[in-house]
């Protein structure tokens, strides 16, 4: 990582962390020993979506995002995971960056993290690391703030911190990972965007599986919109809008469908939504493993 580059980052870093909560002290000596170090995730580690086992192969991406939560205290607090999935869902937005997420569990108990996992409809790989390989492969801060990653390709970590518990690391996480496009991101304007929730995770499915989600579309805009065109990103994605014009200040739905036809395996599939009156779409995302 470029000297500058490190510099800056760091610098944000404190900035938001000494903002929250500890000492300045404390939180420069906790960036001064991770920032740039690498994170191990062990080679025995299995992951799963609910109780079900995937194929995940979690370094496949520019950007990753790792939580460490053990079982002290209340597990389903700890573990936040409702919030935790909305949070996910805003990272993988972008159609030119990827973000992987992984949550790992320290505890025995792997039925009652799969029964909390379910009941959350948490939708998102975890890995429940009942021997604590993790914890010994990577000596982490005590504090439950401070053992949450963001990671490069390569898995060194770029800033720490928890995005659900403070609403700055999230925004620091979300600078660092989009402004890596050089602002190539256009799909969208976060103030002027149609859809609210255009990220949906479905978990696990099937091959021959068809799952259809319902979206959203607000006009927020002072002007009508016209329905131009929906392109979908392949041809196991359909989508279905019994509407051509979008009135200012009123809602409408569009039905995207996607039909699993690949091997096992994480999937990301899209339906661009154009108008005459906008330059650029709204995409909306379905996106879990084909088991």
């Amino acid at each position: 990582m470029c000297k500058n580059i490190l510099y800056r980052i760091t610098q944000l870093l404190l900035l938001t962390m000494i903002s929250c909560s500890g000492s300045n002290k404390e939180q420069q000596d906790i960036v001064a020993e991770w920032v740039g170090k690498e994170i191990v995730i062990p080679e025995g580690l299995g992951f799963q979506v609910g109780n079900i086992p995937v194929d995940y192969d979690f370094d496949a991406a520019d950007f990753k995002i790792v939580t460490y939560v053990d079982s002290t205290g209340c597990t389903n607090c700890r573990m936040k995971l409702k919030d935790w999935e909305k949070v996910i869902n805003s990272f993988k937005s972008s159609p030119d960056v990827d973000v992987n997420f992984l949550m790992i569990v320290g505890s025995d108990k792997r039925e009652e993290i799969e029964r909390l996992v379910n009941d959350n409809n948490f939708h998102q790989p975890v890995a429940i690391d009942s021997a604590g390989d993790f914890s010994k492969a990577n000596p982490l801060p005590s504090k439950p703030e401070h053992q949450t990653f963001l990671l490069d390709s390569d898995n060194n970590v770029i800033a720490i911190g928890n995005p659900v518990y403070n609403p700055k690391i999230k925004e620091l996480y979300s600078h660092l990972i989009f402004d890596s496009t050089d602002g190539a991101q256009t799909w969208g304007d976060d103030e002027n965007k149609l859809c609210n929730n255009p990220v949906r995770s479905i978990g696990v499915i099937s091959r021959g599986d068809t799952v259809t989600k319902l979206f959203r579309l607000n006009n927020v805009t002072e002007s009508d919109l016209t329905l131009q065109e929906i392109t979908p990103s392949c041809q196991c994605v359909s989508a279905k809008a019994d509407w051509k014009i979008l009135k200012s200040g009123e809602h409408a739905n569009i039905e995207i469908s996607y039909v699993a036809d690949s091997v096992p395996q994480q999937f990301r599939r899209y339906a661009d939504v154009w108008f005459k009156e906008r330059p650029n779409p709204e995409r909306l995302v379905l996106h879990g493993f084909i088991k």
